[in-house]
């Protein structure tokens, strides 16, 4: 059986995936002891921040016949995202993107348009770098009729715009902030922007693992979905878990790598 390590032992969501991974024999890693399983299921790992995090997580997968790893924390996948060759040498796998696909995920437009060109259903969508064309696209998508999500490379989450008058009566709208759109303008007036159609009532939210573009298991997730799952990793190149969001039966409108922290 697989001797697998995962990562972020202190948190009990990742105490899920031993019920959805193939069978293995899971141990823990934090960097000290948590009372919530067995010592001997746990294992002491360096802090992300200490310089040689990479040599010393490998030096402790061989001391302790680890085979897999999954890394839960977004700092540690950007840090092995350079070494999963390294580890591989070692034959161990490294269950996160590589560096190739996470620039390309970080690219949140040009990955949904390389979708659409492979005849993957998404969202509909446009991009916006000034205040002209950000009306524009705000326009075509159907605003203020529509409510649009807007991203940037330097402000990943999401804001919702809004009609300026029901923008007003909100601060929130799903947990992320609403903002009108004059204001919009004001704040990203030179700024590469992201921006897509929202339909809350249909917004669905799937998770799943894949080992060199093979899906392994999926999580809330239809027949259909897990189709669209494949032919996305197979775009892709998937590595890892990963969240995806679809809307408006399997229309995709996001997706990245998976974490807890």
């Amino acid at each position: 059986m697989t001797k697998t390590l995962i990562t972020c032992g202190h948190h009990p969501s990742v105490y899920f995936l031993e019920k959805w991974l193939p069978p293995a024999s899971f141990i823990y890693g934090d960097a000290s002891f948590t009372a919530q399983i067995s010592v001997s299921q746990q294992l002491l790992l360096p802090k992300v921040s200490q310089p040689d995090f990479i040599h010393q997580l490998l030096n402790i997968c061989l001391d302790n016949q680890i085979e897999s790893v999954f890394a839960m924390a977004a700092a540690e996948q950007e840090l092995l995202a350079e070494a999963v060759e390294l580890f591989e040498e070692f034959n161990i796998k490294l269950n996160l993107p590589d560096l190739i696909s996470k620039k390309h995920l970080l690219k949140e437009a040009s990955l949904l348009e390389s979708l659409q060109e492979a005849g993957i259903q998404t969202v509909p969508f446009q991009t916006s770098d000034s205040a002209e064309t950000f009306s524009k696209a705000c326009l075509i998508l159907g605003y203020p009729t529509e409510t649009l999500a807007i991203s940037s490379a330097e402000n990943p989450g999401l804001l919702w715009l809004m009609d300026d008058h029901l923008a007003k009566t909100k601060t929130a709208f799903q947990g992320k902030p609403v903002i009108p759109f004059i204001k919009a303008m004001k704040l990203f007036p030179n700024e590469m922007l992201l921006l897509r159609k929202f339909h809350q009532p249909t917004f669905k939210t799937c998770y799943a693992v894949f080992t060199d573009k093979k899906l392994v298991s999926a999580w809330n997730a239809s027949a259909d979905e897990e189709k669209l799952l494949n032919q996305v990793s197979e775009q892709l190149n998937l590595n890892g878990i990963f969240e995806f969001n679809f809307q408006e039966k399997q229309h995709l409108f996001g997706l990245k790598p998976f974490s807890v922290i």
